[in-house]
Protein backbone atom coordinates (compact mmCIF):
# COMPACT_ATOMS: atom_id res chain seq x y z
CA UNK A 1 0.00 0.00 0.00
CA UNK A 2 1.09 3.06 -1.14
CA UNK A 3 0.93 6.80 -0.22
CA UNK A 4 -0.73 7.61 -3.57
CA UNK A 5 -2.92 5.39 -3.25
CA UNK A 6 -4.91 6.08 -0.26
CA UNK A 7 -4.28 9.45 1.20
CA UNK A 8 -4.73 13.28 0.26
CA UNK A 9 -1.63 14.25 -1.80
CA UNK A 10 -0.86 18.04 -1.20
CA UNK A 11 0.89 18.75 -4.13
CA UNK A 12 -1.64 20.71 -5.62
CA UNK A 13 -1.81 23.18 -2.04
CA UNK A 14 2.89 23.02 -2.06
CA UNK A 15 4.79 24.65 -4.47
CA UNK A 16 8.07 24.28 -3.72
CA UNK A 17 8.32 20.26 -4.08
CA UNK A 18 8.67 17.99 -6.50
CA UNK A 19 7.36 14.61 -6.17
CA UNK A 20 8.97 11.57 -7.72
CA UNK A 21 7.84 8.29 -6.49
CA UNK A 22 8.06 8.82 -2.97
CA UNK A 23 10.64 11.05 -2.84
CA UNK A 24 10.17 14.52 -2.13
CA UNK A 25 12.82 16.44 -3.77
CA UNK A 26 13.85 20.09 -1.86
CA UNK A 27 14.73 23.15 -4.74
CA UNK A 28 17.07 25.63 -4.04
CA UNK A 29 16.26 27.61 -0.71
CA UNK A 30 15.43 24.56 1.15
CA UNK A 31 16.74 22.23 3.97
CA UNK A 32 18.09 18.69 2.62
CA UNK A 33 15.59 16.54 4.72
CA UNK A 34 13.80 14.35 2.79
CA UNK A 35 11.73 12.63 5.42
CA UNK A 36 8.43 11.01 5.49
CA UNK A 37 5.89 12.51 7.22
CA UNK A 38 2.20 11.39 7.83
CA UNK A 39 -0.79 13.59 9.70
CA UNK A 40 -3.54 12.18 11.42
CA UNK A 41 -6.62 14.49 11.93
CA UNK A 42 -10.19 13.90 12.27
CA UNK A 43 -12.50 14.41 15.26
CA UNK A 44 -14.64 16.96 16.90
CA UNK A 45 -14.12 20.76 17.92
CA UNK A 46 -11.74 21.55 15.37
CA UNK A 47 -11.75 22.26 11.41
CA UNK A 48 -9.00 19.44 10.75
CA UNK A 49 -8.66 19.68 7.04
CA UNK A 50 -8.31 23.50 7.39
CA UNK A 51 -5.72 23.84 9.82
CA UNK A 52 -3.78 20.14 10.25
CA UNK A 53 -4.09 19.15 6.66
CA UNK A 54 -3.21 22.51 4.24
CA UNK A 55 -1.99 24.77 6.81
CA UNK A 56 0.48 22.43 8.48
CA UNK A 57 1.20 20.58 5.38
CA UNK A 58 2.70 23.58 4.06
CA UNK A 59 4.41 24.66 6.72
CA UNK A 60 6.20 21.16 7.47
CA UNK A 61 6.99 21.49 3.45
CA UNK A 62 9.38 24.26 3.69
CA UNK A 63 11.53 21.75 5.50
CA UNK A 64 11.81 19.41 2.56
CA UNK A 65 9.89 16.49 3.92
CA UNK A 66 7.37 14.76 1.77
CA UNK A 67 4.37 14.94 3.55
CA UNK A 68 0.97 13.95 3.52
CA UNK A 69 -2.64 13.55 5.08
CA UNK A 70 -5.11 11.36 6.35
CA UNK A 71 -8.20 11.71 8.53
CA UNK A 72 -9.30 7.71 8.01
CA UNK A 73 -7.60 6.05 10.78
CA UNK A 74 -7.52 2.42 9.38
CA UNK A 75 -4.88 3.62 6.58
CA UNK A 76 -1.89 4.57 9.44
CA UNK A 77 -1.09 1.00 10.67
CA UNK A 78 -0.20 -0.11 6.69
CA UNK A 79 1.87 3.40 6.35
CA UNK A 80 3.57 3.00 9.35
CA UNK A 81 6.95 1.36 7.76
CA UNK A 82 6.87 4.11 5.28
CA UNK A 83 7.31 6.91 7.73
CA UNK A 84 10.27 9.16 9.72
CA UNK A 85 7.48 11.08 11.67
CA UNK A 86 4.22 10.45 12.53
CA UNK A 87 2.04 13.48 13.29
CA UNK A 88 -1.46 13.34 15.50
CA UNK A 89 -3.37 15.68 15.60
CA UNK A 90 -6.81 13.89 15.99
CA UNK A 91 -9.52 13.29 18.85
CA UNK A 92 -11.39 10.72 16.74
CA UNK A 93 -10.10 6.96 18.02
CA UNK A 94 -7.31 5.11 16.12
CA UNK A 95 -7.54 1.80 15.37
CA UNK A 96 -9.06 -0.03 18.64
CA UNK A 97 -6.63 -3.64 17.52
CA UNK A 98 -3.57 -4.57 19.96
CA UNK A 99 -1.52 -5.21 16.55
CA UNK A 100 -2.01 -1.33 15.55
CA UNK A 101 -1.20 0.01 19.26
CA UNK A 102 1.82 -2.18 19.37
CA UNK A 103 3.15 -1.11 15.83
CA UNK A 104 2.70 1.95 16.92
CA UNK A 105 4.61 2.03 20.17
CA UNK A 106 7.14 -0.34 18.14
CA UNK A 107 7.26 2.61 15.75
CA UNK A 108 8.55 5.19 18.06
CA UNK A 109 10.78 2.59 19.95
CA UNK A 110 12.69 1.86 17.10
CA UNK A 111 13.99 5.05 16.82
CA UNK A 112 11.21 7.03 14.52
CA UNK A 113 9.88 10.48 15.28
CA UNK A 114 6.29 11.32 17.00
CA UNK A 115 4.75 14.82 16.86
CA UNK A 116 1.34 15.37 19.32
CA UNK A 117 0.26 18.43 18.37
CA UNK A 118 -3.16 20.11 20.27
CA UNK A 119 -5.87 17.27 20.58
CA UNK A 120 -3.56 14.24 21.35
CA UNK A 121 -2.66 15.72 24.26
CA UNK A 122 -5.83 14.79 26.16
CA UNK A 123 -6.83 11.70 28.19
CA UNK A 124 -8.65 10.95 24.87
CA UNK A 125 -9.04 7.09 25.27
CA UNK A 126 -9.67 5.72 28.71
CA UNK A 127 -8.95 2.21 27.43
CA UNK A 128 -5.42 3.02 26.23
CA UNK A 129 -3.64 4.36 29.37
CA UNK A 130 -0.05 3.27 28.02
CA UNK A 131 -0.56 6.04 25.40
CA UNK A 132 -0.22 9.22 28.20
CA UNK A 133 1.66 7.27 30.09
CA UNK A 134 4.82 6.54 27.60
CA UNK A 135 3.65 8.67 24.42
CA UNK A 136 2.58 11.97 26.08
CA UNK A 137 3.75 11.97 29.75
CA UNK A 138 0.48 12.96 31.07
CA UNK A 139 -2.66 14.52 29.76
CA UNK A 140 -5.26 16.80 30.24
CA UNK A 141 -8.79 17.07 31.08
CA UNK A 142 -9.67 20.71 30.77
CA UNK A 143 -8.48 24.43 29.28
CA UNK A 144 -8.77 28.04 29.51
CA UNK A 145 -11.45 29.68 27.52
CA UNK A 146 -10.62 30.89 23.93
CA UNK A 147 -8.16 33.75 24.82
CA UNK A 148 -5.00 35.79 24.88
CA UNK A 149 -2.16 34.19 27.10
CA UNK A 150 1.06 34.57 26.88
CA UNK A 151 4.09 32.06 26.58
CA UNK A 152 7.28 31.77 28.37
CA UNK A 153 10.27 29.87 26.52
CA UNK A 154 12.05 27.93 29.33
CA UNK A 155 14.56 25.93 27.46
CA UNK A 156 15.65 28.73 24.97
CA UNK A 157 18.69 26.63 24.04
CA UNK A 158 16.98 23.69 22.75
CA UNK A 159 17.14 23.49 18.92
CA UNK A 160 12.96 23.11 18.54
CA UNK A 161 13.16 26.81 20.29
CA UNK A 162 15.69 28.34 18.11
CA UNK A 163 14.51 31.43 16.39
CA UNK A 164 11.31 31.13 18.71
CA UNK A 165 10.88 34.44 21.06
CA UNK A 166 11.82 34.14 24.60
CA UNK A 167 8.17 35.59 25.17
CA UNK A 168 4.98 36.15 23.06
CA UNK A 169 1.31 36.15 23.25
CA UNK A 170 -0.89 33.96 21.48
CA UNK A 171 -4.83 33.37 20.98
CA UNK A 172 -5.04 29.83 21.87
CA UNK A 173 -6.76 27.58 24.22
CA UNK A 174 -4.33 27.09 27.17
CA UNK A 175 -4.32 23.50 28.07
CA UNK A 176 -4.45 22.37 31.58
CA UNK A 177 -1.61 19.75 31.17
CA UNK A 178 -0.83 17.82 33.84
CA UNK A 179 2.75 15.48 33.73
CA UNK A 180 2.03 12.36 35.53
CA UNK A 181 4.36 11.43 38.22
CA UNK A 182 4.11 7.54 37.40
CA UNK A 183 4.80 8.53 33.20
CA UNK A 184 8.00 9.33 31.45
CA UNK A 185 9.64 12.19 32.72
CA UNK A 186 8.94 15.32 29.97
CA UNK A 187 11.62 17.85 29.62
CA UNK A 188 9.53 21.04 29.00
CA UNK A 189 10.86 23.71 26.53
CA UNK A 190 7.79 26.40 27.37
CA UNK A 191 5.09 27.20 29.27
CA UNK A 192 1.83 29.16 28.85
CA UNK A 193 0.40 31.53 31.76
CA UNK A 194 -2.66 31.89 32.53
CA UNK A 195 -3.94 35.51 32.36
CA UNK A 196 -5.11 37.11 36.15
CA UNK A 197 -3.84 34.23 38.27
CA UNK A 198 -0.10 33.37 36.91
CA UNK A 199 -0.69 29.63 37.03
CA UNK A 200 1.72 27.78 34.62
CA UNK A 201 1.31 25.04 31.97
CA UNK A 202 3.60 23.46 29.64
CA UNK A 203 2.41 24.20 26.32
CA UNK A 204 5.86 22.38 24.49
CA UNK A 205 8.03 19.37 25.47
CA UNK A 206 9.75 16.47 24.73
CA UNK A 207 10.39 13.35 25.58
CA UNK A 208 11.13 9.29 24.52
CA UNK A 209 10.31 6.06 24.17
CA UNK A 210 13.17 3.34 23.19
CA UNK A 211 15.44 5.15 20.39
CA UNK A 212 12.44 7.75 19.45
CA UNK A 213 12.10 10.90 20.34
CA UNK A 214 8.02 12.54 21.22
CA UNK A 215 7.46 16.66 20.94
CA UNK A 216 4.44 17.88 21.86
CA UNK A 217 2.61 20.77 21.83
CA UNK A 218 -0.73 22.25 23.49
CA UNK A 219 -1.27 24.86 20.77
CA UNK A 220 -3.33 25.17 17.81
CA UNK A 221 -7.01 24.93 17.92
CA UNK A 222 -7.59 27.51 14.72
CA UNK A 223 -6.12 30.08 12.43
CA UNK A 224 -4.88 32.23 15.20
CA UNK A 225 -2.44 29.75 16.38
CA UNK A 226 -0.92 28.17 12.89
CA UNK A 227 -0.44 31.85 11.27
CA UNK A 228 1.57 32.56 14.43
CA UNK A 229 5.38 33.00 13.78
CA UNK A 230 6.38 31.52 17.17
CA UNK A 231 3.82 28.19 16.54
CA UNK A 232 5.09 27.95 13.04
CA UNK A 233 8.96 27.87 13.88
CA UNK A 234 8.11 25.25 17.01
CA UNK A 235 6.54 23.41 14.39
CA UNK A 236 9.07 23.05 11.58
CA UNK A 237 12.16 23.02 14.24
CA UNK A 238 10.36 19.80 15.22
CA UNK A 239 10.27 18.27 12.43
CA UNK A 240 13.58 18.88 12.16
CA UNK A 241 14.76 17.85 15.14
CA UNK A 242 12.61 14.75 15.04
CA UNK A 243 14.38 13.18 11.61
CA UNK A 244 17.89 14.26 12.81
CA UNK A 245 17.11 11.30 15.22
CA UNK A 246 16.80 9.24 11.82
Amino acid sequence: MSFNSILKPIQRYVLPIVIIGFIAIPVMGQTSSTSNVLIVGGGSAHDFDRWFNLEDSKIIAETGAFVRYTDQPENVGPLLPQLDILYLSNNQPLPNTKEFRNSMFNFVESGNGLLLVHAPTWYNWSDWPEYNRELVGGGTRSHEEYGEFEVEVVATDHPIMKSVPSSFSIVDELYHFQPDDSAKEINVLAKGIVPGNGEEYPIAWTLKHGDGRIVAITLGHDAKAHYHYAYRTILKNSIEWLNANN
